[in-house]
């Protein structure tokens, strides 16, 4: 039986707004992250309003799938680390706030665990209420 990877927080800047960019190091290593968010819709929302994106993995299925509610959108993550002929894709991926929801990419273990992001930060910065919690760890070592 393995342990629990020790999830540690990326250093998303909410208040800097969505697309962002930024490195960290993981166990020594060096990775490129790239975070943006996919919208439809809210331009006439004001700045503060909140988009809670875990609310819409938690909205039960209906029957009929027709009839299924979309979220406002969502975020994606990719992830950069080197490669024997230089940087490479680890990870490219639509994420769902789900804190047990582990996402493999390389060496790496992700996982999403608050998303809500404020209209006002969509393509722009400012404290509008955004928050953005993401876990990294080390899938082996």
């Amino acid at each position: 039986m393995s342990a629990e990877p020790l999830f540690h927080r990326l250093p998303v800047e909410p208040d800097a707004g969505l697309p962002q960019a930024f490195r960290c190091a993981v166990g020594g290593t060096t990775y490129d992250f790239a975070l943006y968010a996919n919208f439809d819709g809210g331009e006439d929302d004001p700045p503060e309003t909140l988009y809670d994106l875990a609310v819409w993995s938690r909205v039960p299925q209906p029957m009929d799938p027709g009839r299924q509610p979309l979220p406002p959108g969502h975020l994606v993550l990719r992830v950069a680390g080197p490669g024997p002929d230089g940087p490479r894709v680890l990870l490219l991926r639509k994420l769902v706030p789900e804190p047990d929801l582990v996402h493999r990419a390389g060496p790496l273990a992700i996982r999403l665990v608050e998303a809500t992001v404020a209209r006002g930060n969509l393509n722009g910065s400012g404290h509008y209420g955004s928050r953005i919690v993401i876990g990294v760890a080390q899938r082996w070592a």
